[in-house]
């Protein structure tokens, strides 16, 4: 029969492992709820500002092109937005955003795209391949980003209708350059702009 030193050495041993287990686990449920709940406009792009949801503001992106109908031929354009500057500005810390994407993911997420600057106007470059719809940003402008889908949600789309949609948090993978930049989306209508300085 084991000594009760043993018995006791055992037993302490178990309270740690134990209590490694449970810190584990309740850090590991902090990270998976560690963001906002969704707002009720599915619409907009967000970022978190303390603890709270901004929505950032959308500025018409102009270009030649309809990116909802084929693509008469390959072709290389400029999306711009009118102004030299956005009015929201961030700071290239922690930097987090909230958008809403359909369940298949199509439209495909949002992108982080860097924008080019003059005086007059703000841009980014895109190319467009015959015979298809939608647009691609080049590689020299797009930002990598890390997606994490928050909750899937059904929600209301009309008279006995429901549509599913992801609730995601976009990341940028790196600390961002003093700059312009948009989160983009399916329609270059709008794009959700701001700077880092």
């Amino acid at each position: 029969m084991p000594s009760i030193k043993s018995r006791t050495a055992v037993g302490f041993l178990v309270c740690v492992v134990l209590l490694s287990f449970a810190s584990a686990f309740v850090a590991q449920v902090a990270q998976q709820t560690d963001f906002p709940e969704p707002p009720s406009d599915l619409t907009r792009v967000y970022y978190l500002d303390g603890n709270s949801l901004v929505a950032l503001p959308f500025e018409p992106g102009a270009l030649p092109f309809d990116i909802f109908q084929p693509a008469v031929d390959n072709r290389i354009t400029r999306v711009r937005v009118a102004g030299s500057k956005a009015q929201t500005v961030l700071k290239n810390e922690n930097l987090r955003f909230f958008v809403f994407v359909g369940e298949r993911m199509d439209p495909p997420p949002h992108q982080l795209v860097r924008l080019t600057t003059n005086k007059a106007e703000r841009s980014f470059k895109i190319s467009l391949i015959k015979g298809r719809k939608g647009y691609a940003p080049f590689a020299e402008d797009n930002v990598p980003l890390e997606r994490r889908i928050l909750r899937r949600m059904k929600v209301s789309a009309g008279a006995n209708r429901f549509l599913f949609v992801n609730y995601l948090e976009l990341r940028p993978r790196g600390p961002l350059r003093s700059g312009e930049y948009a989160i983009i989306g399916d329609s270059l209508a709008d794009v959700a702009t701001f700077r880092v300085e």
